[in-house]
């Protein structure tokens, strides 16, 4: 026959279990916490594959005018013409500064001028998944009504918007708008 045992039985309370010293101490305020806009974000599940190397940066200009030059966290990635019905408008450039093993999402700093004497614009944007299978490229997005969005690619990816345009430097022959102001910081 066999008997059960309660501490409880003799008169004794259970015995708590002991609570480690690592969980007794943890300060959650000592960990950097990935932000965008004052909100935490959770990074996970996706990251970029550990041994991925420099990505192409490609650039796809929406707007209704010509960038000169833009960047990537620093790193140039040319001008963009405007684009049109089967082309983005830049060709590649080296290398996007996004290390492999890089849990996302992740925010970056993307920097861009418009064509003559006019200051650079900077907006930080949100990188997130999913990461194809074969990353070749980070592709750069600017819309129409300002916003920019950013994403590792593979090699084949396209334009996201198929538009007609005026010409290289202006998508209509007048009345074009620019919204680099809008969601970005302009100027010194």
């Amino acid at each position: 026959m066999l008997v059960g045992c309660d501490s409880t039985a003799s008169g004794q309370p259970k015995a708590k279990p002991e609570v480690p010293d690592a969980v007794k101490n943890f300060d959650p305020s000592k960990f950097e916490k990935a932000m965008f806009n004052g909100v935490a974000l959770y990074t996970g599940p996706h990251s970029t594959p550990k041994d991925m190397k420099g990505l192409t940066i490609r650039g796809y200009n929406y707007t209704d005018t010509y960038i000169d030059s833009f960047a990537v966290n620093g790193a140039g990635g040319g001008n963009l013409e405007v684009s049109r019905q089967h082309a983005g408008g830049g060709k590649g450039t080296c290398c996007a500064p996004i290390p492999g093993g890089t849990a996302l999402p992740m925010t970056v700093e993307i920097s861009w001028k418009r064509d003559g004497d006019v200051p650079y614009c900077k907006q930080t944007v949100l990188l997130d998944g999913p990461v194809p299978a074969d990353p070749y490229a980070f592709d750069v997005h600017f819309y129409q009504d300002g916003t920019i969005q950013v994403a590792i690619a593979p090699f084949d990816s396209e334009a996201r918007i198929k538009l007609d345009r005026f010409n290289y430097v202006q998508r209509k022959a007048s009345g074009n708008v620019n919204n680099d102001n809008k969601f970005s910081k302009c100027g010194p």
